[in-house]
């Protein structure tokens, strides 16, 4: 990557990051609705950098999300989860003739593909968190719900972020 890149990527991460930490993580309207906006920079990272780099961005992402959201692990491990998939998941909604370095985009892959690509991240991302969080099958509903609802939020920013990218 170039300096140009990293440069970029490291002040969207500190940026998410703040996001995240500072206003998402208040927000809790009507007791369900937490949008996990930093879950854009994992989405958004070139497809060129190489598998091991992502995942540990990923853990570090997470970790920093745990730390000041006092959640021993959870976001790191769901995080990590989302990043690992995250290039299968390319693999099954963009065609093969696509150039093998680029950042997921609308403008890149187009809405339709991009949009399932953000929703199969998303709602996995949001179903391992609060499946951690109830750490029991009990209260499934309940989970499902709440991936239901911020799963919906979630996938609304983070197409709103595209107008400015």
């Amino acid at each position: 990557m170039s300096t140009n890149l990293v440069l970029k990527h490291t002040l969207r991460f500190i940026v998410l990051v703040l996001l995240q930490v500072l206003i998402f993580n208040n927000i809790r309207f009507l007791g369900y609705v937490n949008p996990l906006i930093y879950i854009w920079f994992v989405i958004s990272f070139p497809t060129g950098v190489n598998r091991s780099l992502t995942l540990l961005v990923a853990f570090l992402m997470g970790m920093v999300i745990d730390i000041f959201s006092n959640t021993p692990g959870m976001y790191a491990f769901a995080t990590v989860f989302v990043a690992f998939a995250r290039k299968d998941l390319l693999q099954l909604f963009v065609p093969k003739d696509m150039y093998a370095n680029y950042e997921p985009s609308v403008k890149v892959l187009g809405l339709p593909i991009f949009l399932k690509y953000v929703t199969c991240m998303v709602i996995v991302l949001h179903l391992l968190l609060f499946t951690l969080e109830a750490f029991s099958f009990q209260h499934y509903w309940l989970v499902l719900l709440k991936t239901a609802i911020n799963s919906v939020v979630t996938i609304l920013l983070v197409l709103s972020t595209q107008k400015f990218k």
